[in-house]
């Protein structure tokens, strides 16, 4: 049997969820770090998103939506090696802390959301605009268009390709 919660229960859950993979994923900038090259204010509509690849040969914009559209799918083993480990663990910790779910592992949080996703067809259209990039790092402000919810991604370039840290936050309430 298929569980098929409260209404009350499932609204509350793909909120939670949603600030959950914002908050991976997007909020307050933090302090950048002095760099040689300028700033850029490159606003990018992604809609429809890109197919997932190996994000090694991608930028920090595209490796975001690659991102994306792998916890979106789900594809939880893409997913989860877009996200530092730390972020996978706070995110993983925020999920649990709402009561409504209780995953122990990435795989299970990029699934639950993923489902939550599907089950009240949010969109995943996105605004990116890149607040500051150097050859290592990045800093995106990201905007999901359908809900107005925002957050800035801080990206690191790993031997893998970018990932998004654990500095990245959605915006305040």
């Amino acid at each position: 049997m298929i569980f098929q919660p409260r209404r009350g229960v499932m609204a509350g859950a793909v909120l939670l969820a949603a600030a959950v993979v914002l908050s991976a994923c997007a909020a307050t900038p933090s302090p950048a770090a002095p760099s040689d090259a300028p700033a850029a204010e490159t606003p990018i509509t992604a809609s429809p998103l890109p197919r997932a690849t190996p994000s090694g040969d991608l930028g920090p914009v595209e490796s975001f939506l690659a991102w994306l559209e792998a916890s979106r799918a789900p594809d939880a083993e893409a997913a989860c090696a877009g996200l530092s480990p730390e972020l996978a663990a706070r995110m993983i910790a925020e999920l649990n802390g709402s009561g409504a779910f209780a995953v122990s592992t990435c795989a299970e949080m990029i699934t639950a959301t993923a489902d939550l996703y599907r089950a009240t067809a949010q969109s995943s259209e996105v605004d990116v605009t890149i607040q500051e990039q150097t050859e290592n790092d990045a800093t995106l402000f990201v905007t999901y268009l359908a809900s107005g919810d925002c957050g800035t991604v801080v990206m690191t370039r790993e031997v893998t390709g970018w990932i998004i840290t654990e500095r990245s936050e959605e915006c305040a309430v």
